[in-house]
């Protein structure tokens, strides 16, 4: 598959997320509004929570899909053998699936003794379905990890695009769900499992495009390198405990470095729910209800960087990434802080209105994200995965008891945005821009290490006679002296 410009590529993903945006934005918010008729508002905020304890299943690997999708994209140009992909997307799969079924146990025993309800401050109405519906969603979330897989492959084979357009999936399914529980008089928890559901739907499609295509996944990069697939197919077995240790310390700082920003980016609702009031989780929810798409159209876009970084950490390529992503994260805020009263005031009738404090204390946060993207998307070898994880787990650390001493202080629903908007600058943006530029201003032989850790096994180099290729060997990554 021919590597389009990254210019072409961004604009490409940036404008088809853009054209879907209206479409996934008003099945959103029109399933925030029916919940909120049907459940009332203070219901409204603890049913979306539920609902997207699984929001980052379309990319729910662990971590351990950034070794993969940087060995895809490095064997699409050429530099990596198909073998060793092979190798290492069948046995990251039989990983997940293994820590999926561990999940799966845990959120069930979770709710069997009822910890959810304990836990959280259920607001009336809900009825005691509320551990049922919770670990529902665990789950679901649980049993599709190895799905998981597929976005990352379908992101190193540059169709950043296509997971642009099965983005419709989930919005366009969960009001098809809301609409068929309405209908059918369901007690209001049950709005909650509309979301993963449809969002299984849409991870299980990129799975058929990933592993069975014969062009877009892997079925296509094996008939490209078809000589290099033959040529290594020889010679690399090895013991699959050795593999799966392998795999688990190449996954363990992408693990934290995206449980760290998840659990960041989602922290509000979670805060909100124990030390707020249910207004306040509702007030907050239906904000977030709008800042999510707008983020997404950053996110999708910046992803279409990482294959071409994984290449060549271009210094030029870094600089004008970061200006045009301050940019649009300049216009996103903008729109978002002159949209979102006026559409949650038509959508939920005038019941739902976040307050000033929310909504600019949410755009700020948007404008510091936007500023992270490039470096999140640079620093993906495993020591730049070591250093993102260090970064997210310290953004971890400030916003939590940020947020709790917001509400605290007054701020309420606000609390949240604010609490994100200066972490992530002192825990992300100030750090991340210093250990980029060093990374993008070191010499060519100097990235080669680096390189070399990105995935969770390193092969030999491949050494030619002739016209033939000798086969590479899966290698324990051996520590430097």
């Amino acid at each position: 598959m021919k590597q389009r410009s990254w210019t072409t590529m961004l604009l490409r993903t940036a404008g088809m997320r853009a054209a879907v945006l209206p479409i996934s934005g008003a099945c959103a918010l029109t399933s925030a509004g029916l919940t909120v008729q049907y459940a009332g508002v203070l219901a409204f905020g603890f049913i979306i929570m539920i609902a997207q304890l699984q929001i980052a299943l379309p990319f729910a690997d662990l971590g351990l899909g950034a070794a993969v999708a940087r060995a895809v994209a490095r064997a699409s140009k050429g530099r990596e053998s198909v073998a060793e992909v092979r190798i290492l997307v069948r046995r990251t799969a039989l990983v997940l699936a293994a820590v999926g079924l561990g999940g799966t146990t845990a959120a069930t025993v979770a709710g069997v003794y009822g910890l959810w309800s304990s836990f959280f401050q259920v607001p009336d109405g809900l009825g005691p379905q509320v551990d049922l519906v919770m670990s529902l969603v665990l789950c679901i979330f649980f049993l599709g990890l190895p799905m998981g897989l597929a976005a990352r492959v379908l992101m190193g084979r540059d169709r950043t695009d296509l997971l642009v357009l099965l983005g419709l999936i989930p919005p366009i399914g969960n009001l098809l769900l809301v609409l068929l529980l309405i209908g059918a008089e369901a007690p209001p928890i049950w709005l909650a499992v509309g979301l993963p559901v449809s969002t299984v739907t849409y991870v299980a499609i990129c799975a058929s495009l990933a592993f069975l295509h014969p062009r877009i996944g892997l079925k296509g990069l094996y008939a490209e390198r078809a000589d290099d697939q033959q040529a290594g197919s020889s010679g690399t077995e090895e013991r699959f405990l050795v593999a799966v240790r392998l795999i688990l310390l190449g996954g363990l700082p992408v693990l934290l470095a995206m449980a760290g920003r998840a659990l960041s980016e989602q922290h509000g609702r979670l805060v909100l729910a124990r030390v707020a009031t249910a207004a306040d989780v509702s007030e907050y929810a239906m904000a977030l209800q709008l800042y999510m798409p707008v983020y997404s159209v950053l996110f999708m876009s910046a992803m279409v960087l990482w294959p071409r970084f994984a290449v060549d950490p271009d210094i030029a390529l870094w600089r004008r990434a970061n200006v045009m992503f301050l940019g649009l994260g300049l216009a996103a805020a903008l729109g978002f802080a002159l949209l979102t009263r006026p559409v949650s005031n038509l959508v939920t009738g005038g019941d739902l209105v976040p307050s000033w404090g929310v909504v600019l204390g949410m755009a700020t946060a948007l404008v510091a994200q936007s500023m992270y993207l490039t470096q999140a998307n640079l620093l993906t070898d495993r020591r730049g995965f070591w250093r993102q994880a260090a970064m997210s787990l310290t953004l971890l650390a400030l916003v939590i008891p940020g947020t709790v001493l917001g509400v605290r202080l007054g701020l309420g629903a606000a609390a949240p945005g604010i609490s994100m908007a200066i972490g992530v600058i002192v825990a992300e943006v100030i750090p991340g821009l210093i250990m980029a530029h060093r990374k993008v201003n070191r010499p060519p032989h100097d990235t080669l290490p680096s390189d070399a850790e990105s995935a969770p096994a390193q092969r030999n180099p491949v050494q030619t006679k002739g016209n033939r290729r000798e086969p590479s060997v899966l290698q324990p990554v051996r520590p430097r002296s």
